[in-house]
């Protein structure tokens, strides 16, 4: 009997060991001794690294993180000068970068891995109906894909969730006390939208952090059940028909205090879903379920406050959507002198044609054609601050900076 329990304990530890070694994560924490936004990247759940490139952002809205795996960047709905933008961390280059303003408060975003664009939900303001936008990842700028039904009043940042293989949108919310879920259809003309009674099991909360296991077509989810006398949680493990509502509870696990809002996400190489929550002595740790061995398990992570964590998916990503992305055929931009003053240089590896200029505020501030592989701009007449120049034909981008 003791031989089997050895050889039982040998063979989950062997199987855990396996399965961290698959897992990569990227993070923003609030670093807890400098009090700075600070960005956390690790190959493995033991290994976390954290990074000293500070974001320049004073806030993070939970739930809006995403990831897209093709070009390396984790975007963040968040606020710079109490004003609402998007930040990119690349996690190959290890930089950030602030992409235009967002239209507005963003209570979700999430990428569409087939093509990069950007979707976020919005919430009501000043008595206006809330709203989908989309975020061209090249320039920044983004643009309404339609408003939502005016009774929609409260969202759940983890419940914002999109299907790649589908391009539908899908996000969790509340009409009156019933929770319901949005399907969206962004690539219909006109875009279509059809809401699902969810109705949770008795006892356990609304608050779900929910992803899709893009090899099936799955949205699995993991939500959480309160005990108000032993002040205890678990967590629950399941799937979610999002053309019906219904819910499927397949496996729970107790001594949790808590799960943090924002940091839902899923490894499709390893298909394992994965959320960071509060074990019995209130730390952090990301707990895990193993999908297809059917087990849980958790994890130390670093110190400070970790608002969102999403999956490296890179091997997977590659393999299935890298002949549809534009990105990776695009023409190579070289700007320089950056920051510039008076005449700016621009180099690429093919002709460049059309191009347009757009400021940080995503106003169009000049348009031409270039014909030539390297070009040089008078840019004297330009405002300081932060410009896009736009080659549309060759899929590029690159960003300069105007300092007189």
């Amino acid at each position: 009997m003791i031989m089997k329990k050895f050889i039982l304990v040998l063979f989950a530890f062997s199987t855990i060991s396996g399965l961290a070694q698959s897992m990569k994560f990227v993070g923003v924490r609030n670093n807890p001794t400098t009090r700075k936004q600070e960005f956390v990247q690790w190959d493995t759940l033991s290994l976390p690294t954290v990074m000293n490139d500070s974001a320049p952002i004073n806030g993070v809205v939970s739930g809006s993180s995403t990831y897209n795996s093709n070009n390396g960047n984790f975007y963040i709905a968040t606020y710079q000068n109490n004003q609402p933008v998007t930040l990119a961390y690349n996690v190959n280059q290890r930089n950030n970068f602030i992409m235009a303003n967002q239209i507005n408060f963003g209570v979700g975003t999430k990428v569409d891995l087939s093509n990069g664009k950007l979707y976020t939900v919005h919430g009501k303001r000043l008595g206006a109906r809330g709203y989908i936008s989309v975020t061209d990842p090249n320039t920044g700028i983004a643009s309404l894909v339609d408003s939502l039904p005016n009774t929609i009043n409260s969202f759940f940042g983890d419940g914002v969730v999109f299907n790649s293989n589908t391009h539908h949108l899908y996000f969790y919310y509340l009409d009156g006390n019933v929770g319901r879920l949005m399907d969206v259809d962004v690539s219909a003309n006109p875009v279509t939208m059809n809401s699902v009674p969810v109705v949770t099991a008795n006892g356990r909360s609304a608050n779900m952090a929910m992803e899709f296991d893009l090899n099936t077509n799955l949205l699995h989810f993991i939500s959480i059940e309160y005990n108000t006398q032993t002040r205890k949680s678990k967590l629950y493990f399941g799937i979610l028909n999002p053309s019906n509502g219904a819910m499927n509870y397949e496996d729970s696990t107790a001594g949790y205090s808590g799960m943090a809002m924002g940091s839902g996400t899923f490894d499709q190489t390893g298909q394992n879903m994965c959320i960071l929550a509060m074990d019995t002595n209130n730390r952090y740790v990301m707990v895990g379920y193993q999908v297809l061995g059917a087990y849980w398990f958790k994890t130390s992570i670093p110190s400070g406050n970790i608002y969102e964590i999403e999956a490296n998916n890179f091997s997977y990503v590659q393999a299935k959507y890298a002949n549809n992305i534009k990105e990776n055929q695009k023409t190579e931009v070289t700007v320089y002198p950056n920051p510039v003053d008076q005449v700016l240089n621009i180099k690429s590896s093919s002709v460049l044609d059309q191009y347009h200029i757009y400021s940080i505020q995503g106003k169009l501030v000049r348009s031409g054609v270039l014909n030539a592989y390297h070009s040089q701009m008078d840019v004297s007449d330009f405002e300081n601050g932060v410009y896009f120049i736009v080659f549309p034909e060759k899929n590029s981008v690159a960003r300069f900076v105007i300092s007189h």
